[in-house]
């Protein structure tokens, strides 16, 4: 199996910290390992408190230095003392990545009110008073940071109800517009926010199509395949390395190709 990380060397983010929302499962576990793999001290952030605490520990036993920190992002205050713990452990913050997000595919008449206030307050509203957390942080970093945001092909072509919907693809918009405004706010002061926008992948964030469906997802790419979780976090160490030192508030597109479909 190729080694989706080798392009990185093993050392290069030694002596760097990174806090990873939603790092309990998917993309977000799989970012978490990636960084452990080449030398980052990693706090991993989720509100699944006994998945947080299994594989924070699985990683551990591999000499990584790892965090575990209950966080619900679409509670501030749960943010802020994920943060908190930060201030308190890390010698600085480095690298911030949120990947926290739920993904819902109703029909338009299905979605009500609730609805949206739930997608919102996880995908939009917690990845703004993330950033928020980061930003302020990093501008007194000597080092500066980096902030990834995970947005979504879907945030740019849209849901439709079938693998996500109108709620969903509104809030990672909202995630694209976001990093957007903050990369204008924060411009000149060493501090880089982008976005990913990851196409179909197979992770359990998708369990909720079947089989057959992921099949028909497939052949329609051009690459002929879903996305990995691996495929994202290597996209994201991109992101957060300093070969993406010029890369400013932009939205990379890890997609398979269903953008240009």
């Amino acid at each position: 199996m190729i080694d989706t990380y080798a392009t990185f060397a093993n050392d290069c983010f030694a002596d760097r910290t990174v806090l990873i929302t939603g790092a309990a499962s998917g993309m977000g576990l799989e970012t978490a390992r990636a960084f452990a793999s080449k030398g980052a001290e990693v706090v991993m952030c989720d509100c699944d408190e006994d998945g947080l605490q299994h594989h924070s520990a699985e990683i551990r036993k591999t000499g990584a230095n790892i965090h575990a920190v209950t966080v619900d992002v679409s509670d501030e205050s749960s943010i802020k003392r994920a943060f908190d713990y930060c201030d308190e452990n890390l010698s600085r913050l480095d690298n911030v990545v949120t990947c926290a997000a739920i993904i819902t595919a109703k029909r338009l008449f299905d979605q009500d009110w609730a609805h949206w206030q739930r997608v919102h307050a996880v995908n939009l509203f917690g990845t703004f008073f993330t950033v928020q957390a980061a930003a302020k942080r990093m501008l007194v970093n000597p080092f500066g940071g980096n902030i990834v945001c995970i947005a979504s092909d879907a945030g740019v072509h849209g849901g439709g109800g079938l693998i996500a919907d109108t709620a969903y693809a509104a809030s990672k918009a909202g995630t694209l517009s976001l990093v957007k405004s903050v990369a204008r706010e924060l411009a000149g002061k060493n501090v880089r926010i982008n976005a990913l926008n990851p196409g179909p992948t197979d992770s359990p964030m998708h369990s909720h199509i079947d089989q057959s469906l992921k099949e028909r997802i497939a052949a329609n790419l051009p690459i002929r395949r879903m996305g990995r979780p691996d495929d994202m976090a290597a996209a994201i160490l991109f992101l957060c390395s300093d070969a993406a030192s010029f890369v400013y508030g932009a939205a990379l597109d890890a997609d398979g190709g269903s953008m240009f479909r």
